[in-house]
């Protein structure tokens, strides 16, 4: 193809979507919440940067969406994005938004983030049958603006793996350990393990049931008439939100440590939106950007792959 194809990270989250790319040498980056619903024209001078897309995609319309926190709080019938899918009608109205953010060109290669367990031949047939190829036209209800975009390419990588990617090759420890990635989400904890060679050991590496649900719903048994949205964006439950994070801080450590052996031979590094909110011990090293870092090792793959 004889035009110049954009390269785009794609991390569609439970939690958040987070994309990034670089256009013209210049980078470029979106996050929002991972919750879609029904849109009807209104007011939306109280919301920054608010998304009300209608799109076409293939054969499939999807008519007069919001999404983020305007979904969240606006929408008729509000969906968060739950399942492990990438190719449910929620993911393609979130992967929509991403791509009215960030695509620049009118062609696109992305590199998908799918957890440890999801990196299958299975989910990559899927994912390319989904759409490989596709015309996506994008009508920006607030903006009044609309795009035609071709999806030229797309594959799938593992989130913790791109993190981890990325730490290393712009903060390069030089110390010949071994790198262990913890990406704490939404609903999942993700160990990538790599050797000193950063060859990947599926053996060493796992994902687990813990990430900040486990934080909200906690505080939710004590406020069982607020659901974990309205939970995770007010501040009225801060108290019961800090012993809940202090209590997943504690129980991150605890399956780390007692997964992983020679921990004084080993980089660990921890990222994830949820991060921020976590009181680790010095073992762990943050990762710079730790809510973003998972899609800038998705496009920095891309520009390796595609």
């Amino acid at each position: 193809m004889n035009v110049e194809i954009q390269k785009i990270g794609a991390d569609i989250g439970r939690g958040y979507v987070k994309g990034f790319t670089q256009v013209d040498g210049v980078e470029k980056s979106c996050i929002f919440k991972s919750v879609v619903g029904i849109g009807r024209q209104m007011d939306f001078g109280n919301y920054s940067e608010p998304i009300y897309l209608s799109a076409k995609m293939g054969e499939e319309n999807f008519k007069s969406y919001f999404c983020g926190v305007l979904a969240e709080e606006e929408a008729h019938g509000p969906i968060r994005n739950s399942k492990d899918s990438k190719t449910t009608d929620t993911v393609k109205k979130l992967l929509i938004a991403l791509l009215s953010k960030l695509a620049e060109k009118p062609v696109v290669n992305i590199m998908l983030g799918v957890p440890n367990r999801e990196f299958t031949k299975k989910v990559l047939n899927e994912v390319i049958e989904c759409y490989k190829g596709k015309t996506i036209e994008i009508t920006d209800h607030i903006t009044g603006r609309s795009k035609n975009i071709i999806i030229n390419d797309i594959s799938i990588f593992r989130e913790s793996d791109s993190a981890l990617l990325h730490q290393v090759t712009y903060n390069k420890p030089n110390n010949n350990k071994d790198n262990v990635m913890v990406n704490v989400g939404f609903r999942t904890m993700e160990i990538s393990f790599y050797d000193n060679n950063l060859k990947y050991n599926d053996k060493k590496s796992k994902s687990e049931e813990l990430g900040n649900k486990t934080v909200l719903e906690y505080v939710k048994t004590y406020h069982p008439k607020r659901s974990l949205e309205e939970i995770d964006s007010s501040n009225r439950y801060d108290d019961l939100k800090k012993e809940g994070y202090l209590n997943l801080s504690e129980s991150i450590e605890q399956n780390v440590e007692s997964f992983l052996v020679n921990m004084d031979e080993i980089n660990l590094y921890a990222c994830g939106g949820v991060i921020n909110n976590l009181s680790l011990s010095d073992s762990f090293i943050k990762a710079e950007d730790p809510q973003m870092i998972t899609a800038k090792g998705l496009y920095l793959v891309a520009t390796q792959r595609f």
